[in-house]
């Protein structure tokens, strides 16, 4: 059994249960119909996913989750590639829900519970296998590296260069100045610096070896002395084997 399908078995129906109850019981997401040129999607499946991150997120995440999908629309569609609405919109408003304790799994990255947690939600939706592993993808993958990235498709590609230009800034001459401020405008940053740092950091202390060979791993080991070091070649000095 690999580590993904352990991690997807462990709590799966308790967090089933509270996925589908929260996103019923939504309240009608804070979404405007146009922003920069986007058209977030309307559909029930992208309001589902809007009120449901609105319900769990505090309002700095929720509004980053926002300005992903924004931003990466805008990024993807400079490369004239064409996705799918919904899917993006979906991997976009959850894809950090894995830094949030109800949906932290005992071991796992924020990656994978976050990406675990999304695919939960497409299926309680009755979305098809398919497209739930297409969401888990572009959730997991979102801080990855960008060469497998790209390989999952637009709608991941859209997560990752949304999420990147949110939290790095945009690179000069990607997108005009107009389309920035309108994004932020419609989706204010709400100290994001400083609260999403917090919220990282956060997750490190209540999770110091969760994110070993990820994106967060320096951040942790900067703030948690209880990160495990070890090294590659002291696991293959380890090795049950006598040569």
């Amino acid at each position: 059994m690999d580590r993904r399908m352990l991690l997807r078995m462990c709590g799966a129906a308790a967090l089933l249960a509270r996925v589908g109850s929260a996103a019923n019981s939504a309240r009608q997401p804070t979404v405007p119909a146009e922003v920069a040129g986007i058209t977030p999607p309307r559909s029930e499946l992208a309001l589902a996913a809007a009120g449901f991150a609105q319900q769990n997120c505090p309002d700095f995440l929720f509004n980053h989750c926002m300005r992903t999908f924004i931003f990466g629309a805008l990024l993807v569609q400079r490369q004239r590639l064409s996705f799918n609405r919904d899917t993006a919109f979906v991997a976009s408003a959850l894809h950090d829900l894995g830094l949030l304790q109800p949906f932290e799994s005992p071991l796992g990255s924020f990656e994978i519970d976050g990406a675990d947690a999304a695919e939960r939600f497409m299926l309680t939706r009755h979305q098809s296998a398919a497209e739930s592993d297409q969401v888990w993808h572009a959730v997991e993958m979102h801080d990855g590296k960008w060469a497998l990235t790209a390989r999952q498709g637009p709608e991941a590609m859209l997560v990752s260069l949304g999420a990147g230009a949110d939290v790095y800034g945009v690179d000069p001459g990607e997108l005009e100045t107009r389309q920035i401020a309108e994004v932020l405008a419609a989706f204010p940053r709400l100290q994001f610096k400083q609260r999403f740092t917090s919220l990282l950091v956060a997750h490190c202390e209540r999770k110091p070896n969760s994110q070993r060979g990820s994106w967060l791993e320096g951040l942790c080991r900067k703030h948690v002395p209880a990160v495990e070091a070890d090294s590659v070649e002291e696991r293959i000095a380890a090795a049950d084997f006598a040569e």
